[in-house]
Parts: C-alpha cells; structure tokens; sequence
C-alpha cells in the first residue's frame, strides 16, 4: 500500500513526479478497469495529497497514451479495440525481435546471468494460474525484457519499443494465458538465453518473434 507523500516531498516538487509513477505502474499493473473514469479527488485520496500533482501526473499520462481525456466527461483509462491490440503486438514483434537480435551480439556475461536468475524467479511457483502470481511473473516479465533491451545498446530503437512493451494491454497478456501457454512462455524465454548465450542474433530473432507471435495469439486468439 502507498504510505502517501510526507511534507519534504511535497516542498521538493516531487510529488506530481510520485503520483505520475504511483497511478503508472497501477496502469500498467491493470488495476484500473479499460474504460474506467479516474477523477483527481480519488487518486488524491489514495496517496493522501492534494490535487494539484495529480492533475499533472493525469496529464502527462494522457500524453503517454495511458489515459484517455474526454472534453466535459473527464479522464478515463484507455480502451483498446482488436485491431490496435493487433497493431501493438505486430509493432513489438517487429521492433523486439531485431532488439534482442542485436543483444545477442553485445550482450554481456553478466547481463545473460541476470536474464538466468529472472527466468529462475519467473517459474519459482511453476505454471500456477493464480492471479497473485501472474501478477508477479507480469513485472519480472517486464524486467527481463527491458534487460534485453539494455544489452542492445541501440537507444532509437528502445526508445521506439518503450510505450509499446509498457501498455498495459500486454503487460496483462498472462491474465489469458492457459497452462500451455504460460509453459511455452517459460520456454521461449529459456531459449532465448541459449541464443544469448552462444551470440547467434539469427536464433534471438527467430525466437524473440516467436515469443511476441505467441503472446499476441493469447490475446486476440
């Protein structure tokens, strides 16, 4: 639970950077119903602050794509249709597969280490449906793709797949999963530090498409 801003903060100017990465994360996290109407009193009252940095947090969310502001109704949490589903996914398959491509050629030892240890914690409770454990593999999920976007060292394309790989539609892509797919999640992941491993970028890709393509059938099916 959000322990809420103490006084220093608030004198700081950090506190519409807090609500921002407060209502962000419980954004991403699917917390909030898709069409959902998030007003400023409420998110305040969560965090126990005033409005003001809320406002600004809501605003600049609305920038990132992650809300939605309608003239005389409000701000509302984004909606997505099948066709945008499928467009985010396409573009993540696209631009993931030639990010990880390119880390199986710059990667470090270490940083297929920490993949190694992520996946490791990703299957500590196994295939288990559960909502508390999805909801757990979804942000090491997220860890381990942004670590594989790091050892691409290729910022334009990063900075590309970013809003893409943080839209809350897919970081809720293990919410539809089934048994078997949730296995051959696990698995495309293990392959994928295999291919790390051995510095093939044709293996990485191929794999790395795979694991998107599969996703984006969990999805729309």
């Amino acid at each position: 639970m959000f322990s809420g801003f103490t006084d220093m903060d608030q004198k700081s100017g950090s506190a519409a950077d807090q609500a921002y990465g407060y209502l962000r994360e419980r954004l991403i996290a699917g917390e909030y119903e898709s069409g959902t109407r998030l007003t400023e009193w409420m998110i305040a009252g969560e965090l126990g602050t005033s409005r003001t940095p809320v406002r600004e947090a809501m605003r600049r969310l609305v920038g990132d794509g992650f809300l939605v502001f309608r003239p005389n109704y409000g701000t509302f949490v984004e909606t997505w249709s099948t066709q945008e589903i499928g467009e985010l996914f396409d573009l993540r398959s696209l631009l993931e597969s030639e990010i990880a491509g390119t880390a199986a050629s710059r990667i470090s030892a270490e940083q297929i280490e920490r993949l190694g240890h992520l996946q490791d914690q990703i299957e500590q409770q196994g295939p288990d449906l559960g909502r508390d454990n999805l909801a757990r593999i979804a942000l090491l999920n997220r860890d381990f793709h942004q670590l594989i976007a790091q050892a691409s060292n290729s910022a334009r394309l990063v900075s590309m797949l970013t809003n893409a790989i943080e839209a809350p539609v897919v970081q809720q892509t293990f919410r539809r999963y089934s048994l078997t797919q949730l296995q051959r999640s696990f698995h495309h992941h293990r392959e994928l530090i295999d291919a790390f491993r051995v510095g093939d970028s044709a293996w990485a890709h191929a794999a790395m498409s795979c694991h998107v393509r599969a996703g984006r059938f969990a999805m729309l099916g």
